[in-house]
């Protein structure tokens, strides 16, 4: 390629413009075409930076709007670490609370021991009870036989004359 230079300058500094022309016409050419492209690319540059202008535009509205859920969430946050600390005090208020009902099931369960032995006692009294009742019943149905012997003889009694 040097070669060729060397070769065409001469003709070039001699003034054979035709033949100049002719030589760089392809390479003009190129550099057209090339122009025409770095023009085109720049068109789609210039409109590829507006539309990330735009997109830049809607992340820093997206930005603000996430600024504000974070802002919410630490206030969520702080509201449920107040809510942990109320479970924390609950809980062990539960364990005291377990604690003393563990006694308490215990004086219930004696009690109830209790309760079953009275209630066994007063079943067996219930059954004296029904018995003694059964006797006063068969009492109470021999002393009406005998109120209506009392009554028949005193009936008889009066008739006999001179007794009043």
């Amino acid at each position: 390629m040097c070669r060729r230079l060397l070769l065409v300058l001469p003709l070039l500094l001699t003034g054979c413009q035709g033949l100049s022309e002719r030589f760089f016409m392809p390479i003009t050419g190129r550099l057209d075409l090339v122009n025409r492209q770095l023009s085109e690319t720049n068109s789609q540059l210039l409109l590829v930076n507006q539309q990330l202008g735009s997109v830049n535009a809607r992340l820093d509205v997206v930005n603000e709007r996430l600024g504000h859920v974070e802002d919410k969430l630490d206030q969520t946050n702080r509201g449920l670490a107040k809510v942990d600390e109320r479970l924390v005090e609950t809980n062990s208020q539960l364990g005291a609370v377990r604690t003393s009902l563990g006694g308490v099931n215990q004086k219930l369960d004696t009690v109830a021991t209790s309760l079953g032995e009275t209630n066994s006692k007063l079943g067996n009294v219930d059954s004296k009870l029904a018995t003694t009742n059964q006797r006063l019943e068969k009492v109470d149905s021999r002393l009406d036989e005998t109120n209506k012997k009392l009554d028949l003889v005193e009936q008889a009694v009066r008739k006999i004359p001179g007794v009043k």
